[in-house]
């Protein structure tokens, strides 16, 4: 690493009409066949450029010199040469972190941030010039040598400690498992369990302490491909990749025994990452500017034509050496071939892997998967060290539709639902809902922590012990990702989050700079006109109560026939001991569920006309009300954190609105009180970040739900829906507070 700082004392040269002088001095760094310059700063003797690079020193490059050249531009003539100046890398890698005895790890206690070295450099010049005498000009730069060893260790230390549920610096097989998911590892529960046993630990019941974690990992990380482990054809596709749906997406016939497998595209993983994770603050905001990036078409897309047939094989991805010269981060080339390169097509044997993404989730580096994992995590390793504060953000950030690269790929296979491969309503990871104002039908974003909750609960768990494990897991997420964005640094996420979910900022009432955390933004308020009300004449007219995805039924027994699979979900245990009382006049009403995902506007507001009645807190767990978790055999709704708010309606008699919280969802706050007037689009409270769920309970023959919800929640289809929307009408029509029926 190398830190461009300043020069001092420059001298005075002579302008192109020799009228005066002028210095617009930049500075140009050589290193082996790697170049790089810094900006130019006009009109100075003492500049100060503040800038840094990283690049790769390759064994045989040790000895070499880096060369630095200070260069005043000139607008039409060619560049005035100033000086040079150089020094040895053999000085920074003599002073550089040495590995401990035992496991071979660096120390990790010292951060990862042995000191730079300061070089306080004269400028020389090939022959003699003119101002020799008046000036002593010098460059003043810093720089250290990192082994990629140690960056790549503290990355896993830092990464590691997100998934400590409970802060021991220790990981239970969950936890373990639950990070490697997070980067779409194909490690199969045999070799997770050999990271304890190498140890002399029980994968069920001991725990590893995060050196022993790394040792592990990085043992597996660099293992030849001749001892590593092949995956089985049925696991070709990781069912909770969140980061990269593999190298294809089928297999030969080989195979297969000669016969082709058809495509599941229920078991397909489409997942990518993040567009608005932002790069870097501070003064390292002019790196920005040499980040790759791509355009990638919008994601909505109708399913009604009819699919091609698809190939059977994907051409691969060409390995990718680095970076070019002209950029400020360069980084490895590819591991040689036993390190296990990615860029291999579908019909090749395929390896398990430690991490398997397809896009470098803080920089968006395209094409990752053509890397060899140690290059992965060493890139991954590399980004993070700028800030390592911001490798939370691989565990929260947005991950969307996994071939934007291969669109029309995609394309071909969405649209076979006429043929049942990719079924309207299907429980699988990929959420297909219902715009209602465009009548499109749209593919949803799903978060990496989403997918982490589901495979936790639904697909990970061994034993009782185990899923006690996944709930702390879950909980300690949600509290220190709560935390984080309660702080004034996650301001840094909002303009990305804006720009990744197409946010309409001409609707927010407050300026986005007003704000002065991420989950102020959050929970903003939109402006009074952005959210009409539908009849707002009408008091027998439900509306929506929030930006969401809406289920509606008839009777709490369709809700749990078609949709809420929980094998103990009851009206009682979703209301729990404070209203159980009243469950018995909800078993036979109407249901509506009211679904928010994180890009939602995250303020809920009054359905119906009313009185609010004694409001209701209740403690619980944090799992995620993503469908195929409500889909589940869990009972999400009866065990998640909720809080019941009563609205006693002349038109709609007595509604409960069951809000109930999610996996990152710091709180559930209201702005009402008990005994007070509310009218239909009236402000009711506000969720914290993450997905949150309204369940809306109504009374028997109270409600009238529009024939679309109707229809659309029949077939187990989601339909995307705003405050204030008409969604039903009540049954009943009051006179003086007596219900009469219509």
């Amino acid at each position: 690493m190398l830190e461009i700082h300043g020069a001092t004392d420059l001298p005075k040269l002579k302008n192109m009409t020799r009228t005066g002088w002028d210095m617009d001095p930049f500075v140009v760094i050589s290193f082996g066949k790697k170049v790089f310059r810094t900006r130019v700063i006009r009109h100075c003797l003492n500049p100060v450029w503040d800038e840094k690079l990283l690049f790769h020193v390759r064994r045989y490059e040790t000895s070499f010199k880096v060369m630095l050249t200070v260069l005043d531009w000139d607008k039409l003539s060619s560049n005035d040469y100033v000086g040079d100046a150089k020094f040895d890398v053999s000085e920074l890698v003599k002073d550089a972190p040495q590995p401990c005895a035992g496991l071979g790890l660096y120390d990790l206690d010292a951060d990862g941030s042995h000191p730079t070295k300061e070089f306080n450099l004269p400028l020389g010049t090939s022959k003699e010039v003119a101002w020799e005498a008046k000036y002593a000009p010098m460059l003043h730069v810093r720089a250290k040598f990192q082994p990629y060893a140690l960056l790549r260790q503290r990355f896993w230390a830092q990464y590691l400690k997100q998934y400590d549920a409970d802060d021991t610096d220790t990981l239970s097989h969950v936890e373990l498992t639950s990070m490697l998911d997070s980067l779409g590892s194909t490690l199969s529960a045999q070799t997770i369990d050999s990271f304890f046993t190498r140890h002399d630990k029980h994968p069920a019941e001991d725990e590893l302490t995060i050196p022993e974690a790394i040792h592990s990992l990085e043992a597996e990380l660099c293992r030849p491909k001749s001892e590593k482990k092949r995956l089985n054809t049925e696991d070709s596709l990781p069912d909770s990749s969140p980061a990269t749906p593999g190298g294809g997406v089928g297999v030969s016939g080989d195979e297969q025994g000669g016969g082709r497998r058809p495509f599941l595209l229920d078991e397909l993983d489409f997942s990518g990452p993040s567009l608005g994770t932002a790069l870097m603050n501070g003064n390292e905001s002019t790196m920005a500017t040499y980040v790759e990036t791509y355009s990638m078409e919008p994601s909505e897309r109708p399913l009604v034509h009819v699919a091609e047939p698809l190939s059977m094989t994907m051409s691969s991805f060409t390995a990718s050496s680095g970076w070019g010269s002209g950029r400020q981060d360069s980084y490895p080339s590819s591991e040689p071939e036993d390190m296990g390169s990615a860029a291999s097509t579908v019909g090749e044997d395929r390896f398990e892997r430690v991490i398997n993404v397809k896009n470098c989730p803080l920089c968006h580096r395209p094409r990752m998967n053509s890397k060899g994992e140690v290059d992965i995590v060493t890139h991954l390793a590399i980004c993070a060290s700028k800030d390592w504060a911001r490798v939370d953000r691989i565990v929260v950030g947005n991950f969307v539709t996994a071939s934007q690269a291969q669109r029309k790929w995609y394309t071909k296979i969405i649209t076979k639902v006429s043929s049942g491969n990719y079924k309207l309503g299907a429980n699988s990871a990929n959420i297909i809902v219902q715009n209602r104002i465009t009548g499109q039908l749209e593919e949803e974003k799903m978060q990496v922590y989403v997918r982490l909750g589901i495979r936790l609960l639904y697909k990970g768990a061994r034993g009782r012990m185990e899923g006690a494990r996944a709930r702390r897991l879950l909980k300690s997420l949600t509290i220190k990702q709560g935390m984080k964005y309660d702080s004034p640094e996650s301001i840094r996420d909002i303009h990305p989050f804006i720009d990744f979910h197409k946010l309409d900022v001409r609707e927010i009432l407050e300026p986005v700079e007003s704000f002065k955390t991420f989950n102020e933004f959050f929970y903003r308020k939109l402006k009074p006109t952005a959210r009409p009300l539908d009849c707002p004449e009408d008091p027998c007219r439900l509306v929506s109560a929030a930006d969401c995805r809406l289920m509606v039924f008839e009777s709490v027994s369709d809700a749990t026939r078609l949709w809420v699979k929980g094998r103990e979900f009851t009206i009682a245990r979703l209301l729990g001991d404070g209203h159980k009382d009243e469950a018995e006049r909800y078993i036979h009403g109407s249901l509506a569920i009211f679904r928010l995902a994180p890009q939602d506007y995250h303020r809920f507001h009054v359905p119906v006309d009313g009185t609010i009645g004694k409001m209701t807190d209740i403690s619980g767990e944090y799992y995620t009300v993503n469908p195929q978790a409500i889909r589940s055999a869990l009972d999400v709704y009866g065990e998640n954190a909720r809080k019941i708010i009563p609205i006693d309606s002349p038109h709609f008699g007595r509604v409960l609105a069951v809000c109930v919280g999610a996996m990152m969802v710091g709180s559930i706050r209201t702005v009402v009180h008990e005994g007070q007037r509310v009218s239909r689009g009236d402000e009711l409270g506000y969720f914290a970040f993450g997905g949150s769920t309204i369940v809306m309970l109504f009374e028997k023959g109270m409600v009238e739900w529009d024939e679309d919800l109707l229809i659309n929640g029949r077939a187990s289809l989601e339909t995307l829906v705003r405050v204030g929307m008409g969604i039903g009408r009540c049954r009943n029509r009051s006179v003086n507070g007596n219900y009469i029926r219509s």
